[in-house]
């Protein structure tokens, strides 16, 4: 036992060294800092048990590694000053990897991880969305006392786990539509609708339909049920109907068409996509005419920067769906009798991520076409439309495109060489026996695309060109996705949004769609031949 004096010495002692010593503790636990975050899918729903690494640029130093909790968040604290890197892996997701986090001493790092798999890889890549190299966002804080001087919302990290939003959307057109070809002038008034009602977090019903006044104008409905039957698959099936005029003759009863469609997205492993589906359809012309139309495509993801495909389809060509020019198989100007309508189309693609706002794609395709449609003008007079088999005239190409997402506007530029139709006018008389005089020629094809969204004015344009070597008397490319308008010359598309003093809940817009303004026809004044007619359509759309 130390005597009393001693043991109070000892105890002052005591007491003065952790005095001098616990500030030095709390200062080297200040001086670490720490990374935390969310994890969450392309849905904003939570992942669970997903591994999170992070590796510090100094080699030296160990590997730090967590799994995220029940609400996708992850933590990892005491970290020294300096340059880390973050991946995060999860089966049935691409790996996520964000480089050069810099950390200063006891600073922060929040990121929000958004995994994709391959399938949302490759719907990136048809539907041409804004290119994002990073698959997480990230708030740096200098340290703990003060505000974070890059603050990126996730606005799907604040949705909660296992909800989605269930507004129905859509939107309600009235337009005034003037189509100009070498067989005539039309115009007419319609109208048009689409309507999306989510069912629950797996399913959502679309409807959709055309109407116009002029019974030379097409006609039609569809409703389309999109589920998700099981994890990794996607299904859609849908009901379409159309009735139209007889290749524009107004007198005629016209054509009823039914058709049935069914599709699939089914991921098959952490890189392979597979993309199938068929059209059946019923459809009363000159005779009763039943189809079947199948389609496949395989898309492979090495990571989520590259995406190959090869597909092929028997079915026709399809703009992206539009509430300005809406869906392509209602709204045509050549109505073609399903009779006449066989399509095969190949097509080898690659689409790759350069940069944050730079994606490019190339591709090489291969089209067959049995008929296709052509606006005569002839020097008795007399208009109509003219068909050609084209079966024996078998295209193929390459494709390239390249587009940049800036402030506030998107632009592209491609460049395609295919094969195609063109007239040998060369001997007399060609005009009464086209069909006789269609050689395949080679075409060059340069598109430059722009879309901008003025905040200022609240408004939306859409600029595409595209110059063509010489006249077609087939259409070049058609089953292309990089541009909106596959018309030759200058299109534009122009939205305003018009103020509603919240009296609709909605976005009112006046529109404007001028299609191929300068018509690219062929022959003399007195007979003229023509592949796209010019379109010009106007009226008010909303959105909700």
């Amino acid at each position: 036992m130390l005597p009393a004096e001693r043991r109070t010495w000892v105890t002052v002692a005591i007491g003065i060294a952790a005095i001098l010593v616990l500030p030095l503790i709390g200062q080297a636990s200040g001086s670490f800092a720490a990374i935390t975050g969310s994890v969450r899918d392309s849905a904003g729903i939570p992942v669970v048990g997903a591994l999170v690494i992070v590796a510090a640029s100094n080699p030296s130093m160990p590997e730090r590694m967590a799994f995220t909790d029940k609400r996708g968040g992850f933590s990892i604290p005491n970290l020294f000053a300096g340059e880390y890197s973050v991946k995060v892996t999860m089966p049935r997701f691409l790996p996520a990897t964000k480089s050069g986090i810099q950390i200063n001493a006891g600073g922060n790092a929040i990121l929000t991880v958004n995994l994709q798999n391959a399938w949302d890889v490759v719907r990136r890549a048809v539907s041409r969305d804004k290119a994002q190299s990073d698959d997480m966002l990230w708030t740096m804080r200098s340290s703990r006392s003060t505000q974070p001087p890059i603050h990126l919302v996730d606005t799907d990290a604040k949705r909660p786990a296992n909800v989605q939003p269930q507004d129905y959307t859509g939107y309600v057109q009235v337009y005034s539509k003037s189509v100009e070809t070498s067989s005539g002038v039309e115009e007419g008034v319609g109208s048009q609708f689409s309507v999306t009602m989510p069912l629950d977090n797996h399913s959502r019903v679309i409807l959709a339909g055309l109407y116009s006044e002029l019974p030379t104008q097409p006609r039609g409905f569809g409703a389309k049920y999109q589920f998700t039957p099981a994890d990794r698959h996607r299904a859609a099936i849908g009901l379409n109907v159309r009735q139209g005029s007889l290749v524009g003759d107004a007198i005629s009863v016209g054509m009823r068409e039914i058709q049935l469609e069914y599709g699939e997205d089914f991921q098959w492993s952490d890189h392979l996509v597979l993309n199938y589906g068929a059209e059946v359809g019923r459809a009363d012309a000159i005779s009763d005419q039943n189809y079947l139309r199948p389609r496949l495509a395989v898309s492979w993801v090495p990571e989520n920067k590259t995406t190959l495909t090869v597909g092929a389809t028997s079915q026709a060509p399809s703009s992206p769906d539009d509430p300005i020019r809406g869906k392509d198989y209602f709204d045509r100007a050549a109505y073609i009798p399903p009779a006449l309508e066989r399509y095969a189309h190949t097509e080898v693609a690659m689409s790759r991520v350069l940069s944050e706002s730079t994606d490019f794609t190339a591709a090489y395709f291969q089209d067959r076409t049995e008929t296709q449609a052509l606006f005569v003008s002839s020097p008795e007079g007399r208009r109509g439309v003219l068909f050609l088999d084209s079966s024996q005239f078998p295209a193929s190409g390459v494709r390239l495109h390249m587009n940049r997402v800036f402030s506030g506007f998107q632009a592209g530029l491609g460049y395609t060489m295919t094969t195609g139709l063109a007239i040998d006018g060369s001997k007399s008389g060609y005009f009464r026996d086209v069909q006789n005089h269609l050689i395949r020629d080679r075409f060059h094809i340069v598109s430059a695309r722009f879309k901008a969204d003025v905040d200022t004015t609240q408004t939306e344009v859409t600029a595409v060109y595209r110059w063509m070597s010489a006249f077609s008397a087939s259409r070049l490319d058609p089953y292309q996705q990089t541009i909106e308008f596959n018309d030759p010359s200058l299109s534009l598309t122009v939205a305003q949004n018009l103020p509603t003093w919240r009296v609709l809940p909605g976005k009112v817009q006046a529109i404007l769609d001028a299609r191929n303004l300068f018509e690219h026809s062929y022959g003399s004044k007195a007979t003229q031949v023509s592949q796209y007619p010019r379109l010009v359509k106007g009226g008010i759309s909303i959105k909700f």
